[in-house]
């Protein structure tokens, strides 16, 4: 994945609920599943997955609005939710709660 070097900048606000995944107006947003939108601040859109995945990195997650439903474990999280991964674990797909679902990431190298 590359980045690009980038100071502050501002973000368009994400599409309204019931936006269709392929609306214009959803720009430069984009689906990645049921209610979930993204909004790729820097890499590469095309690496998005909708089936279980895994990283060769650590990242860590926290839901600070909204939820996601674990489509393989059929388990709920919401806001303060955590989750902590090392290289190699598999986790996904998801489907955000009817609120959305705004996480704070961070990744590191393992």
């Amino acid at each position: 994945m590359s980045f690009q070097q980038k100071e502050f900048s501002d973000f368009p606000a994400p599409p309204p609920t019931g936006t269709p995944p392929d609306s214009p107006i959803a720009q430069p947003w984009y689906s990645i599943g049921p209610g979930i939108w993204e909004l790729l601040l820097n890499g590469d859109k095309d690496s998005h997955h909708k089936s279980p995945i895994t990283h060769t990195y650590v990242e860590e997650v926290c839901f600070l609005q909204g939820g996601l439903r674990d489509l393989t474990l059929g388990q709920e999280w919401g806001v303060g939710a955590y989750a902590y991964r090392r290289p190699g674990m598999k986790h996904g797909p998801y489907e955000a709660s009817d609120k959305g679902c705004l996480e704070f990431v961070r990744l590191s190298p393992a």
